[in-house]
């Protein structure tokens, strides 16, 4: 029952917060290329969205129609607002733990040296 709210309470959160509604009108899409493909036989998919998405708007019988469909025209009346306050008690822990076997690997003073030595040499003559 829990998990069921969560998937609501998260899907509710995503179409109001986000433009997960415009999906919601992929229905209208299709209807609308059925109607285009009973008007004006020869239309496809791709002079479509091309028509109605990619080309500039014109502005004719069925703009009110062209409006409603799907990530056409956007509402930006959503804001999300993120409130992240610090939590009321803070504890710092103060104790410093002592180690008093602590075993430090030690190189050699040279070791750094000796190493790009025998990286990085000269050219030499063959």
């Amino acid at each position: 029952m829990r998990i069921k709210i969560a998937r609501y309470l998260l899907i509710f959160f995503l179409a109001q917060s986000t433009q997960l509604g415009e999906v919601f009108k992929a229905p209208l899409l299709i209807v609308h290329f059925f109607q285009h493909k009973r008007l004006y036989p020869g239309t496809t998919v791709y002079g479509f969205i091309k028509m109605h998405y990619i080309d500039k708007t014109v502005i004719d019988a069925d703009y009110a129609q062209d409006m409603q469909l799907p990530f056409k025209a956007i509402d930006n009346h959503f804001l999300t607002i993120q409130l992240s306050l610090p939590p009321a008690f803070i504890k710092i822990n103060t104790s410093i733990s002592s180690h008093k076997n602590i075993k430090l690997l030690n190189p050699p003073a040279d070791y750094a040296c000796s190493v790009i030595n025998k990286i990085f040499q000269p050219p030499k003559l063959a």
